[in-house]
């Protein structure tokens, strides 16, 4: 079969972004994964994950959550191979396709405005100031520990801070790294 377009993603990235999306939100394009303009992000509004991907070019969708699930339900925690491609099947179709060596997911993208998530990306902090230490919600720290584990961390993330009040950036690897927003007290 030809297609339209073909990229392929690596399948740990995916599954790592696929636990930071929201489960079941009135804000329905939360619920999938951000294959963007040299990227892969998701987020449930409190915790975000960006991973660069040089890859990724000249895309804009937002793959279904049950489309990631399933794949990933198929493929495991030790999936034969590395990447997954995206094939775009036809111009005139509205239906994309994930492939890891077969294994098949045939999906209609989310049909919503992703948040435009570099605007709220920041940069891992220099230095910080802040009075109080910002507190932060354990069940959310431990979404990025098990994206850490998918990653292949050998450590925790690390975690900057940045005030009280604002976004922390937890640092991951080279290309991935997340965004964590503080408890309101």
């Amino acid at each position: 079969m030809k297609f339209l377009k073909t990229v392929e993603i690596e399948y740990k990235n995916l599954k790592a972004a696929s636990i930071c999306k929201a489960k079941n939100d009135v804000r329905f394009y939360l619920t999938g994964v951000y294959i963007g303009d040299g990227f892969i992000a998701s987020t449930n509004g409190h915790i975000a994950l960006i991973v660069d991907d040089e890859n990724l070019s000249g895309f804009d969708l937002i793959i279904p959550a049950e489309t990631i699930d399933s794949l990933i339900k198929k493929v495991g925690n030790n999936p034969m191979f590395k990447t997954v491609k995206l094939h775009q099947l036809a111009e005139d179709s509205d239906f994309w396709l994930l492939d890891h060596n077969g294994s098949l997911e045939l999906f209609k993208p989310i049909d919503g405005k992703f948040p435009d998530i570099k605007k709220v990306d920041i940069e891992k902090p220099e230095k910080v100031e802040f009075k109080n230490f910002p507190s932060f919600d354990f069940n959310y720290l431990n979404l990025f520990l098990k994206v850490g584990k998918i990653l292949g961390l050998n450590h925790s993330p690390e975690i900057f801070p940045t005030t009280e009040i604002n976004c922390a950036y937890v640092e991951l690897t080279e290309k991935a790294h997340g965004l964590l927003m503080p408890r309101r007290i």
